[in-house]
């Protein structure tokens, strides 16, 4: 190790010597940057070799030396191939970094790679479906132990060493497809996304959504994992709908419903029946309303459910 590399290394292991008993702000432009995670370079084989003893201390019951360093992903690079390359578990660079799915695109990211297998919980509590129910999951032991407490642009961590998720929260990690709103072969799109006719004042509005026509009393189903943000009975226009939010800024909507199954702030996972279809509201026959919003924004919902030929 060189002697301008030596100084930073320093500070930092000094800084999480008793890493589980202080707060420590860190300042992600001022961490060590991995230039690449190939072992030609130096600075990477140096956080492998620190990453190796780590694994040497967990094992023979030893403290470990939790060091924080930063990597840009290249074009290239993948969560899955990010994480491999820094033998660490997935969970760890996930949580760490807020990804919500393995399918995220990481090009040009700045990641925080630290050098301590565990899981990270924002303190605060917004975030991800999946920081909901990891903060759900560890609250007592949150509560009753002390664990590291670190601030990374403006966001308080928890961090729990050496833990895995379990099979709730990978399921939840890992889905990041988007299932149909209703049984394969129940429906036939009878209005779709865009520009239309309003059916009843005839006038030309944007259609935030698409229609698809089922009988009263069809499955409708959460298209993904997610937690139900809002529910409304009677509405004049949606009647009986529901909406879910999911991660990465994602919501979708469910209009016309007979019936809801669900309540609100209700954690739910892609397939589970959330209600029936119906026509409550303004219809001119049985239907369900699905939108998909981004950022708030309509997207056209035959594009990400395939029903587009």
């Amino acid at each position: 190790m060189t002697e301008k590399k030596l100084i930073p290394f320093i500070i930092l292991i000094i800084a999480a010597s008793p890493f589980f008993s202080q707060q420590r702000l860190l300042n992600v432009r001022q961490l060590v940057p991995l230039e690449s995670m190939n072992s030609y370079d130096e600075t990477f084989r140096e956080f492998e070799q620190i990453v190796a003893e780590n694994y040497k201390s967990r094992a023979a019951g030893r403290k470990q030396e939790m060091i924080f360093f930063t990597y840009t992903a290249g074009d290239d690079d993948t969560f899955f191939s990010t994480a491999a390359r820094s033998s660490l578990r997935q969970e760890t660079i996930a949580t760490i970094n807020r990804i919500t799915n393995p399918q995220e695109k990481i090009s040009g990211r700045r990641l925080i790679i630290p050098t301590v297998n565990g899981i990270f919980i924002p303190m605060d509590g917004a975030g991800s479906a999946l920081e909901k129910i990891l903060r759900e999951n560890y609250a007592e032991e949150i509560l009753t132990k002390e664990t590291l407490c670190c601030k990374i642009e403006g966001q308080n961590f928890y961090f729990l060493a050496d833990r895995y998720f379990s099979s709730t929260e990978r399921a939840y990690f890992l889905d990041s497809s988007t299932g149909l709103p209703l049984p394969e072969n129940s429906f036939r799109v009878s209005s779709e996304f865009g520009r239309r006719k309003n059916p009843f004042s005839g006038e030309w509005r944007n259609h935030r959504g698409i229609d698809l026509a089922a009988e009263d009393g069809t499955d409708v189903y959460a298209v993904k994992n997610g937690t139900v943000a809002f529910l409304a009975e009677n509405d004049p226009v949606f009647g009986n709908y529901i909406i879910l939010s999911h991660d990465s800024g994602m919501t979708s909507v469910y209009a016309h419903l007979s019936e809801m199954t669900v309540n609100l702030n209700e954690r739910v996972r892609k397939g589970d029946i959330i209600g029936y279809s119906g026509h409550s509201g303004a219809v001119t026959g049985p239907h369900l309303h699905f939108e998909i919003r981004n950022g708030g924004i309509p997207e056209d919902p035959g594009l990400r459910l395939n029903l587009k030929e």
